[in-house]
């Protein structure tokens, strides 16, 4: 995006003009053409090509809208079954799901042993109440259980696919929830394996200077580590065709994260000698193994679109946004006082301010120019519209910026305005609200050591107050976020207590390579054959067919290897259309020209002077075979629509039934027949 705005030719003109390039090729096009990165393909009048792995159809992130095309029928799909059985170019996986107690059911006080409830006590003894469960998601986020973390270990290290005669487990990524989870998980594993201490198996976590030198020397195949335990670094784009095993430890409920995921196993290794627990030893890379302790193949059997995630907007984008909402709500009669006015001038101000900074030279902000020019003009903000409020979100909201460094500060910017809205618009959120609203004062009140909190100690102490709450003011909210936006920098250092238990977890269910349903449903075969026909009545083939003029041999293998080859299978095509000749399903889509419909009859109209309810009827038949391709069955011609007023039979006499017949047999056997 630099390089548009600033790259310039010798001539000091823009190197990079909407018309530079003939073909752009965006790779991981299920997210890299969105977002700020939009504007490069706005930008560029060319061809584009997208290829991903996941396309996605979110409702803000669709990847077939990007592309106007029908959703889930790409232009080319190569399904990963294909690739696997057909083509033998990657490698299935085996799943091996394991389901523990505490993972499914979470930790239940009243359920221990009498030996783990005195455990549990003590590891809850700095706690004011000792929780009576531990739900499932709160474990391996701030309560860690060593004998679940081990016996996942031992099981990767046991079960999993081995090297070198079985004496080495094989190259395998643990997929963990966060980094303390990651931490812990080598803790366990340095204490299990002591003689395997240091590099054999690392963590690979974005905020760690050296996380890139272990991704690189995973890739390498005879050089530690042997394991990496990756949060949210090894889900993508990391291409080891060594990996053997994959231990999904955290739960994933993205289809497209999910199958991205699995992706890191499916390279082909050739020469790669590998032992496993069902086929012993064997050379080169037939499969991997898939260890799963979080339930996310039985939730892709039930759920099997997932469950994606609403785009996430930043920060200043959010506050932005919010900030146009509550102009518009204040500039109802409810809020006609001159606070409230006051109020919504000063946000005015500061979305104006906003906007008339942007730099209209800059080509994401330029392809917006016609709304940067309409709100660089304060006097709109007096009165917004519902589409002034939708242009300033969709269009304004994603370009501009706070200087602001102060990140906690502006997370309470975005509170409180939300809470704000949810007061205004009566909404359950703020209820919510409320109570992380108090939580905060009373964080903030222990920290009154600090100069700057103890210089607002009687603001903070006033939320916590009925007088406070009574007035549910919003003027009022907006005093504290103005006062206190400062100090909650002094909160966000703080981190919550993890607790490390060691409670006896038991196995409920341990199953092997359940089947799972196909990574992407591109089986619409019906809408591809429809969409290929409807875009295509120029080739050759089709332009025949729809113009009533016989197929040779070559036309008719093209459409074999269009309609069972390129489009799919021929298992697509019988399992969809049965026994029906390729002809004839492309004239039924296609339809029959008019003119050669009429054509098909003029002879016979023209000779057999007819009169007019006679030409009526053959209209009647030029109609059906151009609106239906061809007429399937010669016994149509006694039944609706050509019963009335008078039948086929009263109409003509045995000769000519007989050559209307027989033009209705040679329309349909010229979808059929082959011309030698």
């Amino acid at each position: 995006m630099n390089a548009i705005d600033d790259a310039k030719t010798a001539d000091g003109l823009r190197l990079f003009t909407p018309a530079h390039f003939d073909l752009i090729i965006i790779d991981e096009s299920h997210r890299s053409i969105f977002n700020k990165y939009r504007a490069i393909f706005d930008y560029f009048d060319s061809i584009i090509l997208g290829l991903t792995a996941t396309p996605k159809t979110d409702v803000d992130r669709n990847t077939y809208d990007f592309f106007e095309m029908e959703h889930g029928v790409p232009t080319y799909a190569y399904d990963y079954e294909t690739a696997v059985n057909a083509d033998k170019v990657l490698v299935p996986y085996l799943n091996i799901e394991v389901k523990t107690k505490f993972l499914e059911e979470g930790i239940k006080y009243d359920e221990l042993s009498d030996e783990d409830k005195a455990r549990y006590e003590d590891d809850f003894a700095e706690d004011e109440i000792i929780p009576e469960i531990i739900p499932p998601p709160a474990l391996n986020k701030f309560v860690f259980n060593q004998k679940t973390v081990d016996m996942v270990l031992q099981d990767l290290m046991e079960r999993g696919i081995k090297i070198e005669s079985g004496d080495r487990v094989g190259k395998s990524i643990v997929f963990a929830q966060n980094k303390s989870h990651a931490e812990y998980i080598l803790k366990r594993f340095d204490k299990l394996y002591p003689r395997l201490k240091g590099g054999f198996a690392l963590r690979v976590v974005c905020d760690d200077a050296y996380a890139q030198t272990i991704i690189d020397d995973f890739k390498i195949p005879d050089k530690e580590p042997q394991i990496v335990v990756s949060v949210d670094m090894m889900d993508t784009g990391i291409d080891v065709p060594e990996c053997v095993n994959l231990v999904f430890f955290k739960k994933v409920r993205s289809k497209t994260k999910f199958w991205q995921m699995i992706g890191r196993g499916t390279r082909l290794c050739p020469g790669l000698e590998c032992v496993d627990i069902k086929d012993g030893e064997y050379t080169d890379k037939r499969r991997f193994f898939i260890f799963d302790y979080c339930g996310n193949f039985e939730y892709f059997r039930e759920n099997t679109k997932g469950f994606e995630a609403t785009e996430t907007k930043s920060l200043t984008e959010a506050i932005f946004i919010k900030k146009v909402r509550l102009i518009v709500c204040l500039q109802t009669s409810a809020f006609s006082d001159i606070g409230y006015q006051a109020f919504r001038n000063e946000l005015i101000q500061g979305c104006h301010s906003q906007v008339s900074v942007l730099n209209p030279n800059i080509i994401s902000i330029k392809l917006k120019l016609r709304y940067l020019e309409k709100y660089s003009d304060i006097s709109i903000y007096n009165i917004l519209s519902e589409c002034d409020k939708s242009e300033l979100i969709k269009h304004i909201a994603p370009l501009v910026f706070l200087d602001d460094t102060d990140e906690a500060a502006k997370r309470f910017d975005n509170f409180i305005y939300g809470m704000m809205l949810a007061q205004i618009e009566a909404m359950p959120a703020f209820d919510r609200a409320k109570k992380v609203l108090s939580k905060t004062a009373l964080l903030l009140e222990k920290k009154a050591s600090i100069p700057q909190v103890k210089a607002k100690l009687n603001i903070i102490k006033s939320i916590n107050t009925d007088e406070f709450w009574e007035s549910n003011d919003i003027l009022a909210f907006e005093k504290i976020r103005q006062e206190l936006r400062e100090l909650i920098k002094f909160l966000d250092k703080e981190s919550g207590r993890m607790i490390y238990t060691n409670l006896n977890d038991t196995v409920l269910n341990d199953q092997i390579g359940v089947a799972m349903p196909t990574a992407d449903d591109f089986t619409d075969y019906r809408i591809k054959v429809n969409r290929y026909v409807i875009e295509n009545k120029n080739t050759l083939a089709i332009h025949k067919l729809i113009h009533n003029i016989p197929l040779q041999a070559g036309d008719y293998q093209e459409l074999e290897r269009i309609l069972t080859v390129e489009l799919g299978s021929r298992e697509d095509y019988q399992r969809e259309y049965g026994d029906t000749p390729f002809g004839l399903l492309v004239r039924k889509i296609a339809k029959l020209n008019r003119e050669a419909a009429a054509l098909a009859f003029a002879d016979f109209i023209n000779s057999q002077s007819l009169n007019l309810p006679q030409i009526e009827f053959v209209n009647k038949i030029i109609m059906h075979v151009e609106q239906n391709g061809y007429m399937d069955d010669l016994k149509d011609l006694i039944n609706p629509p050509f019963d009335k007023p008078v039948t086929f039979v009263k109409l003509f006499d045995t000769q000519r039934q007989a050559q209307i017949m027989n033009i209705i047999r040679q329309i349909k056997n010229n979808a059929v027949d082959i011309v030698a």
